[in-house]
């Protein structure tokens, strides 16, 4: 009576230890992926990190070297010289003020000034503003007692006249017996420097040497100690105003951290109870007394890890149900060998039962077949989506491409908010429509990235040029309204048909009147003129005429080479030219440039006319 129980119940266990194992196996293959994955991602992490840390540090060094001159030059100048000999001459003074104001425009610093020897301004770049740097007490500033005792040195302070924070670079002024009878100064704004660090998604935040952040991407961030100050350094603050007010009323930025195979990971202080993690990679600017930091959210980094780990799990899961299901199809084929071996002996007097075993024996089978089917769809589905995962992280390549279209599509909801709230419906219809043909124009784009290693084909075919310029302009016509443009657009009555690819001929259109746009932005006449008409020799041509800045002629061979631009520093990288060249260049046609200063510019492209035209491609639908 108990053979039976005690059987059931050993199969029992068996299959409650089975089970168990099994379930601490896979926690425990879980937990180590997790652990060595997040480890990866953090080595991962930080060689990306010290790669940006060294070009970020390297665009400091070019932004200060460009000014680092500056102060010795006015030291030296002869209207600073003559105006710190005789201040009470306002010929003198007025000489001094202009000669700033003019190297100040030309070398694009911030402000110059100069400080005679009791620190109040004698003359300034900014003289004839509301508020001029000149008749200002700076006896308080480090730099004025420093350079009065070194010479010369730098500073990064807010500052207190304009409110405007900058880095100052000063240099003493010697009289004729080498004695110091004032400092020149020079201020350069470095908060761009902040926009070019956003583009890349992590928080970069510069410290200097009392541990106060003064440059970060982070807004909540600027002017917050990392940690709490001490007494000296409250009255050092109180007394050089080096940042305002702002860094007393400031709490620390830092509340705890831990280290992860190295790599510190910091708790920063958010306002929320358990604040936020970010891992941190620093570098020290010993020219500057500054630490240069590039912080990762650590959340980023634990989903890897979960992903990861997730992946390890279902792998695992995946042997596992394949090493029960082999144990199992021999079991069957053991029962089988059994049963034909019964079968021998007891064929006359089994034959119905062995029947039915045998029925019951392919169900199983064929049961056990649909399970290795569905495991080997699972298996190919993830490897199916790895490989998705890993071309998603290639598609960063194109996103120069994509980003004035994104601009636009910002431009177009935000509008559709405001004719929705308005109840307009037929103009929120008719944006909707245009995100939606922008959206489609972006797919297309995102298609042609095919794999990480071959080169991007483009497909050309018989475009309207009219067409194209015109839904171009559609993208970029928020930009002529605002900037007050007047446009004009000369073009046939009839299409005009060229061999070209239909979204690269759009982009190249916006990327040609947006430069135009650009180089009209601070002139009191704004004129933009697109005319689109037939040459000679099979030709079509388009040309972005406009009245802006223009370009020196030493520069205009060089406007199509990647990099080179005119415009300020963050506000372009000098690709948009370069990469209309090569796509004007791929679809047989050619592009020209012709500028006056001061006059204007114009851009010509020239592109072959189709030959005939069978199905012509839909330009912006």
């Amino acid at each position: 009576m108990n053979s039976p129980r005690a059987a059931l119940r050993s199969i029992f266990l068996s299959r409650t230890a089975a089970i168990t194992v099994g379930a601490l196996m896979l926690i425990a293959a879980g937990t180590l992926s997790y652990l060595l994955a997040e480890r990866a991602a953090l080595r991962n992490q930080g060689s990306a990190a010290q790669e940006r840390l060294n070009l970020l540090a390297s665009t400091l060094d070019y932004t200060i070297g460009r000014y680092s001159y500056l102060p010795d030059v006015l030291s030296q100048a002869a209207p600073i010289i003559e105006a710190f000999r005789h201040p009470e001459n306002p010929d003198a003074i007025r000489a001094a003020n202009l000669y700033l104001k003019r190297l100040n425009e030309t070398a694009d610093s911030a402000d110059l000034y100069i400080v005679d020897s009791d620190g109040i301004a004698l003359a300034a770049s900014n003289f004839d503003r509301e508020n001029t740097f000149v008749g200002q007490s700076y006896a308080f500033r480090p730099y004025f007692t420093d350079a009065l005792i070194t010479g010369k040195g730098r500073y990064y302070a807010v500052g207190v006249t304009t409110g405007q924070p900058g880095y100052f670079l000063w240099h003493a002024v010697p009289d004729a017996d080498g004695n110091t009878i004032g400092v020149a100064v020079v201020k350069i704004d470095l908060m761009h420097l902040q926009d070019d660090w956003r583009s890349a998604g992590d928080v970069v935040a510069m410290v200097d040497d009392n541990e106060v952040i003064f440059l970060t991407t982070d807004p909540q961030w600027l002017y917050r100690p990392m940690s709490p100050l001490s007494d000296p350094q409250v009255r050092m603050f109180r007394e050089t105003q080096q940042y305002g007010g702002a860094v007393l009323r400031a709490n620390p930025l830092l509340s705890g951290e831990r280290e992860i195979d190295g790599v510190m990971v910091e708790n920063i202080d958010d306002g929320s109870v358990t604040g936020h993690e970010y891992v941190a990679f620093s570098r020290t600017l010993p020219q500057y007394d500054w630490t240069l930091f590039v912080l990762s959210d650590m959340r980023t980094i634990q989903g890897q890890a979960g992903l990861v780990a997730g992946g390890a799990v279902v792998t695992m899961i995946a042997a596992m149900l394949i090493v029960l299901v082999t144990h199992q199809r021999r079991q069957i084929m053991r029962a089988k060998m059994n049963a034909h071996t019964i079968l021998e002996q007891r064929v006359a007097a089994r034959t119905a039962e062995l029947t039915a075993a045998n029925s019951q024996l392919s169900v199983e089978i064929d049961q056990r077949i649909r399970i290795e089917q569905n495991l080997r769809r699972a298996q190919d589905n993830l490897i199916h989506a790895t490989k998705m995962a890993s071309l998603g992280q290639a598609l960063a390549g194109v996103a120069h491409e994509i980003n004035q279209s994104l601009a636009a599509l910002r431009t177009y909801i935000a509008s559709t908010q405001i004719f929705l709230e308005r109840t307009d419906k037929d103009r929120a219809a008719a944006n909707l429509t245009t995100i939606s043909s922008v959206v489609e124009r972006m797919g297309e784009l995102t298609q042609h990235l095919k794999s990480f290693a071959r080169k991007e084909t483009v497909a050309k075919q018989s475009t309207d040029l009219v067409a194209a310029v015109r839904y171009g302009l559609k993208l970029i016509d928020y930009r002529v309204t605002a900037d007050d443009v007047r446009l004009t657009v000369l073009q046939p009555d009839e299409p005009v048909y060229v061999v070209a690819n239909t979204i690269r001929l759009e982009q190249v259109v916006v990327n040609l009147v947006s430069n135009a746009l650009d180089a009209m932005r601070d002139h009191p006449n704004r004129n933009l003129t697109v005319e689109i008409f037939q040459g000679g020799n099979n030709v079509a041509v388009l040309e972005v005429s406009d009245t802006g800045r223009g370009i020196p002629g030493d520069f205009l061979n060089s406007v199509f080479d990647p990099f080179y631009t005119t415009k300020e520093v963050g506000e372009g990288l000098g690709l948009g030219l370069s990469i209309s060249y090569g796509i004007v260049k791929d679809m047989g046609g050619d592009i020209t440039v012709e500028s006056e200063q001061d006059v204007g510019t114009t851009f010509r492209i020239t592109l072959p006319l189709a030959a005939q035209v069978t199905a012509p491609a839909e330009t912006g639908a």
